[in-house]
């Protein structure tokens, strides 16, 4: 199993082993949701030295959106495959190894193998000529004459002289290698410090909007205490009738206990086969795990056997390597002496221009930081203007709500004066009513009296031997209208004359007195009216009319302000809407554009960079150690 790298971060989801330009690979991908970013690391079997490649999903994602093969997110498997098959090297800047993915998928030793396996002819007893190597008999004869001729002293002086040179200039090399290093470590940590002080700004301004987030929801929270409110008053309101419409609903389900078990006893059912289905699919996922876990094993098996054979390989041909590089150690002495000042000016040239990218860093951040500072000042101003907006809503709810209140307690103060009024015209009139009935009871009696003298006076005049015309008139005036008088005792119709006469007497007398009363009763109740002054009821009336009307038309005023106020935050909402839509229009209507550009300047540049590699002479491909 390959090393992790220090850098990358994410679980191991894919293995695969690969060959690029002659050294042996393991690329292990490692998938990292926090960062949404999936790394392909290269470990060198040689020198344990790795290689990193990052994409984002987005990246991933679009590698494979015109294959209609690999468009499938499932086929995880082949995307990887697919990627690792394209993995290359090329040198960067200061002329390190770094991880590219190519246009086309690179060579790999093992087709290479797999073609001499194919051309290979079919072993016999005997041995074959060449098993030595792979060069012909003619190259290795020719090659065993040079060996015979040459001359071993001078061979031994020359590779002398050339190991003390190459000593030197290796310890040279390392020395200016720890001095890069020095530099390196040094931006490293002004790096740091400029990262954490960024990171101090963020916090900072991480604070200033969880204090804004935080006045925010204490006014939306007081806000929906207040709906709160008004919404209890409204179910008051409404408790009755649901209460009642409760009633209704509970006589009416009463009879319904039957379904309620049917329907009980089904989702039971129906519960119980959820649970059977929930554990066969558990049982089949543990089925799969273990599977799974299996193929990986096997995997891991046939990797280290891999490996064990790459490794075999691998030792064998850098022990040809290094008898070669024997012979060309001194053409590459004279090759990296000549490069040498080459590299020098290249050197100075980026030291240059790192130094101009660290002037315009500096002037980009103070940019920033002004930008940030101008960001929160608007911030402060907005936050300060939402505030008092607020602030004059709540003055404007609590003077509308003593407007209420005072208009409350008034139209109470008129009602109770309204029912005192009311009262006092009820006791006005039993007080009235209370006279007539006393003075129909007078009258009555009066009657009651009257008729009983005429009836004491006629008995009278009837027991009397001599008849008096006195007494005739007294008959007639005090006669009862009810007796019938016998014949020889008057006329009948002389009496009713008579009785008719005395009670129109009597009916204008009592008239008379009442007449007499009433304008004693008349003038009483004026002079009362002059001693009391005007009506305070009738004016109260006419001030209380004035008020509604004055109310209503502030009402309306209002009402008519608010509806304005609505139109107009519409229309706002309306343009802010149709001007955020053609801005994303036209976002859309360029991001393709951009991304073509994006893409193609992408290609140019890996192409530019393929071909500058492919373009370098013998011999610049150096080890690492031989790179500052």
């Amino acid at each position: 199993m390959a090393r992790r790298p220090d850098d990358t971060r994410g679980s191991l989801i894919f293995q695969e082993g690969k060959c690029i330009e002659g050294d042996f690979y393991i690329v292990a991908v490692y998938d990292d949701p926090a960062t949404c970013t999936i790394s392909f690391s290269a470990y060198e079997l040689e020198n344990d030295c790795t290689f990193t490649y990052p994409l984002t999903y987005s990246q991933f994602d679009a590698l494979f959106q015109y294959d209609s093969e690999l468009m499938n997110p499932s086929n995880q498997d082949g995307r990887f495959h697919w990627i690792i098959e394209r993995l290359d090297f090329v040198q960067d800047k200061r002329g390190q190894k770094v991880l590219c993915l190519g246009e086309e998928p690179t060579e790999d030793l093992d087709d290479d193998k797999n073609l001499i396996e194919e051309v290979k002819p079919k072993s016999s007893s005997v041995a074959p000529a060449n098993a030595g190597g792979k060069i012909d008999a003619a190259t290795r004869a020719k090659l065993l004459k040079e060996l015979d001729t040459h001359d071993d002293a001078k061979l031994h002086a020359a590779l002398v002289k050339s190991e003390g040179a190459r000593k030197r200039f290796v310890s040279d090399l390392h020395a200016k290698r720890h001095l890069e290093q020095l530099k390196a470590s040094q931006r490293l940590q002004k790096a740091d410090e400029e990262r954490e002080s960024r990171l101090a700004k963020l916090e900072i301004i991480k604070k200033q909007q969880q204090a804004k987030a935080d006045a925010h929801k204490a006014a939306e929270e007081a806000r929906k205490s207040t709906m709160a409110q008004l919404e209890v008053l409204m179910k008051q309101k409404e408790a009755q009738a649901i209460r009642r419409l409760i009633q209704e609903k509970d006589a009416q389900d009463r009879g319904q206990g039957r379904e309620k078990d049917a329907a009980r006893q089904r989702r039971k059912m129906q519960e119980r086969s959820a649970a059977e289905v929930a554990n066969i699919e558990a049982e089949r996922a543990q089925q799969l795990a273990k599977k799974r876990e299996e193929a990986v094993e096997k995997r891991q098996f046939l990797v280290v056997k891999r490996n064990r054979q790459i490794a075999e390989q691998i030792r064998l041909d850098k022990g040809k390597g290094r008898e070669f590089e024997v012979k060309r150690r001194l053409e590459k002495d004279a090759m990296i002496e000549a490069s040498w000042e080459l590299k020098t000016e290249v050197r100075v040239a980026r030291e240059a221009k790192r130094a101009e990218f660290l002037r315009l860093e500096e002037i980009r951040e103070r940019v920033n930081v002004d930008r940030e500072s101008r960001r929160a000042r608007d911030e402060v101003v907005q936050l300060v203007a939402i505030r008092r907006v607020v602030k004059e809503e709540k003055e404007v709810t609590l003077r509308r709500r003593e407007k209420l209140r005072k208009e409350f307690l008034l139209q109470w103060k008129v009602d109770a004066t309204q029912r005192a009024q009311i009262v006092r015209d009820r006791a006005r009139i039993s007080e009235r009513r209370e006279q007539q009935i006393s003075h129909r009871e007078d009258a009555r009696l009066r009657r009651f009296r009257e008729t009983q003298f005429m009836d004491t006076m006629r008995s009278t005049r009837s027991a009397s031997p001599a008849r008096r015309p006195d007494a005739d008139v007294l008959t007639l005036e005090g006669a009862n209208p009810e007796v019938t008088l016998m014949p020889g005792h008057g006329s009948t119709a002389a009496e009713e004359a008579e009785k008719r006469s005395f009670e129109q007497i009597e009916r204008s007398k009592r008239q008379a007195e009442r007449d007499e009363k009433r304008k004693q009763e008349d003038a009483k109740k004026g002079k009362m009216q002059q001693l009391g002054g005007k009506n305070p009821n009738n004016s109260e009336m006419v001030k209380v009319h004035e008020w509604r009307e004055a109310q209503e038309n502030k009402k309306q005023m209002l009402g008519s302000a608010k509806t304005a106020r609505e139109l107009a935050e519409e229309q706002l909402v309306r343009d802010a809407f149709v001007k955020a839509q053609k801005r994303e229009e036209l976002w859309k209507g360029l991001e393709g554009p951009r991304r073509e550009s994006s893409l193609e300047r992408q290609k140019r540049r890996h192409q530019a960079t393929i071909e500058h590699t492919k373009a370098l002479p013998m011999g610049r491909a150096l080890p690492n150690v031989l790179v500052y």
